[in-house]
């Protein structure tokens, strides 16, 4: 089952794009459980116990707080939630990249066609996200952690330690073990010793990473290039901006 989320001030808004969705999931055979908003405040309080969602369609222009505003409160939460940013504006499409959205639809501005693709390209990677786990091996300690947790690896000649949302924890392994094993998992090395999950990039810099927990990565020259592949390819296969 997906977990969806619906966040607008406009309630007919909500209406639509809840039979939107709900044909889709007809469509394509998929199960929703979909709980609508109409303010920010309340599904920031709704998400303060259990924050556990896997789509979230957020309007931008709302009182008191703002959408953006919301989703950078969620990442610093610890929610890593597909975030498509509604809006009728491209103003504000530069700051969204803070909070790491998978799309930024200007309303009335896109087709049934665009936002299908968007929901399942949404789908789609909330799939391959949320139910796998890596396994850290370490003696006879085994440790499983949901990828979609793990903001990245830091490699100090055999030692691997993983930093998640629960902390961090160090095992034997080698940076090209890593690689293989997390191949097509939306991982991408930034540096000799780093492996970085781009769901986790909020801010490319020159020779460092910003990630949404804050923590700062290095950046190395050899591998600007595909972390910007990457990270392109992430935030949305056709643009950001439709």
């Amino acid at each position: 089952m997906l977990h969806v989320i619906l966040c607008d001030d406009d309630s007919e808004i909500l209406d639509n794009y809840k039979s939107m969705l709900d044909r889709l999931a007809k469509k394509h055979k998929l199960e929703l459980a979909i709980r609508c908003f109409s303010s920010a405040e309340a599904m920031l309080f709704a998400l303060e116990d259990n924050w556990y969602t896997d789509i979230i369609y957020l309007d931008v222009q709302m009182y008191a707080i703002n959408g953006i505003e919301a989703a950078k409160r969620l990442r610093a939460m610890g929610n890593h939630a597909q975030i498509i940013f509604l809006t009728n504006s491209r103003e504000y499409v530069f700051e969204s990249f803070d909070a790491a959205p998978l799309q930024y639809l200007i309303k009335g501005g896109f087709s049934d066609e665009k936002f299908e693709q968007v929901f399942l390209k949404a789908a789609q990677l909330s799939s391959q996200n949320s139910g796998e786990l890596f396994e850290c091996v370490r003696g006879s300690e085994r440790l499983a952690i949901p990828i979609r947790q793990i903001a990245y690896f830091e490699v100090t000649k055999r030692i691997i330690t993983v930093h998640y949302d629960d902390g961090e924890y160090e095992f034997y392994s080698s940076m090209d073990e890593l690689e293989n094993r997390l191949l097509k998992k939306g991982f991408v090395r930034s540096h000799r010793a780093f492996l970085v999950n781009v769901s986790h990039i909020r801010r490319l810099g020159q020779e460092e990473l910003e990630l949404t927990g804050g923590e700062q990565v290095p950046l190395g020259r050899t591998h600007v290039k595909q972390v910007k592949q990457e990270l392109s390819r992430f935030l949305s296969s056709e643009g950001m901006i439709r």
